[in-house]
């Protein structure tokens, strides 16, 4: 796959329904793609009418390791009873690879969407968020990156110095203002406490409401 960082074009339906029936599972409906930015995700019927969904990781985005460290983190939250979309397990794992991309399956579970004007919800999710952060101070990522300083503002402030798209006439205020932000920052991040994984994409469009709140991975 050429610049496989940037394209899905090799993945067609085809190959989605391939890498599903090699763990077993047969398709009884089309492939109805879902909302995703970062990978491709589709929700499925088997055979016997269950409902799934699958989604295929974007090539050369994420390594196995990290991966797995994701699928690990959401397992242990469904121990401890956080509402949260866990991969399932098929062969003893829940990260599987066909032609060239890792993909994995997960229940699919329905829900209408999470209102964040309704203080109600607010404060459910508010419980649950504090839980999945009580669950993640028990141990730390060792291949997922971290969201700091040196990847967010950092390195992005030596990608603007360099980019063309800024016009000449405004970039010396836009790099002092983003300094200055910097500044901001690094006053307040050093010695503000330990790191501890957390839902890094956690969005109203990635939590829905059944009942209460329900986080998608």
């Amino acid at each position: 796959m050429h610049d496989k960082a940037f394209t899905f074009q090799t993945l067609r339906p085809d190959t989605i329904i391939d890498g599903l029936f090699d763990l077993g599972m047969r398709v009884d409906s089309g492939l109805t793609p879902l909302n995703s930015y970062e990978n491709r995700v589709y929700q499925f019927q088997d055979e016997e009418r269950h409902r799934y969904v699958v989604k295929f990781y974007r090539p050369e985005r994420w390594s196995a390791e990290q991966i797995l460290e994701e699928h690990q983190f959401a397992l242990q939250l469904v121990e401890d009873e956080v509402p949260v979309a866990a991969p399932l397990l098929f062969n003893d794992s829940t990260l599987h690879q066909h032609q060239g991309f890792y993909f994995a399956v997960f229940p699919s579970l329905g829900g209408r969407q999470f209102e964040a004007d309704n203080l109600h919800q607010m404060e459910w999710v508010g419980r649950y968020l504090g839980r999945l952060h009580q669950t993640g101070c028990k141990q730390r990522f060792t291949a997922r990156p971290e969201i700091g300083v040196q990847e967010y503002l950092l390195e992005p402030r030596q990608v603007f110095e360099q980019a063309t798209l800024i016009p000449s006439g405004l970039k010396a205020d836009f790099l002092k203002a983003t300094d200055k932000l910097i500044a901001a920052v690094m006053e307040q991040w050093h010695g503000r406490g330990n790191t501890l994984r957390l839902h890094g994409d956690c969005h109203a469009g990635n939590i829905l409401w059944r009942d209460g709140p329900l986080l998608s991975t």
